[in-house]
């Protein structure tokens, strides 16, 4: 009889099939796997630790629930991910308030590494005069970041700092390709409209 494949060797799509098949230690490998990337999404949306840990470990309990219907669709981690936003927007319905949706959601280093431009359009070209506000306008971007919609921001917040592609936040969103890209484009005009009017005004 073949020995089973050494769990560490197999991809994150696999583990999920190995686990539908009955192998329960693959569900241990990928919560080993994905726990800090878990928690780490959920607090660039709640901004507290214990309730992302909390969001982390119920993520995972559906991940597992869910197991019997998995199929390689998608790539494992943005199923994952998919989960974990729906619990974060369930957390903030429970609030009724989406005041902690904010932009401190973002890479390490936080504003230094936010290209104004690039979070402006998808031209990779940005201006020296650009490049300046960036640095120099960095709060008043979060700023105005956090005075758009919940739906805005959240699009923003996967595909600037997240890096989701198009189709990927339309998994993770559960909306289709046209509505992302009409998202992400008005949030974009928003955006532009306000950090016009902040440069007016500074």
């Amino acid at each position: 009889m073949a020995k089973p494949r050494p769990l560490s060797e197999i991809p994150d799509e696999e583990l999920m099939l190995e686990l539908q098949a009955g192998r329960e230690e693959a569900f241990n490998e990928i919560v080993n796997r994905y726990k800090d990337y878990s928690v780490r999404f959920c607090y660039r949306f709640v901004r507290d630790f214990e309730l992302s840990e909390d969001i982390s470990q119920e993520g995972f309990i559906r991940l597992y629930k869910y197991r019997d219907k998995y199929q390689i669709t998608a790539k494992f981690i943005t199923l994952l991910s998919k989960i974990l936003m729906n619990l974060c927007l369930d957390e903030f319905r429970k609030r009724k308030s989406y005041s902690t949706l904010e932009l401190d959601a973002m890479p390490e280093g936080g504003m230094d590494k936010l290209n104004a431009h690039n979070l402006l359009s998808d031209d990779s070209s940005p201006d020296p005069e650009q490049e300046y506000y960036t640095k120099e306008l960095g709060g008043k971007i979060k700023q105005i970041l956090n005075t758009l919609s919940p739906r805005y921001r959240t699009v923003l917040i996967l595909r600037q700092f997240h890096g989701y592609s198009y189709k990927e936040i339309a998994e993770i969103m559960g909306a289709s390709l046209n509505e992302v890209k009409i998202w992400i484009h008005r949030a974009r005009n928003q955006l532009k409209q306000k950090f016009n009017s902040q440069l007016k005004a500074v």
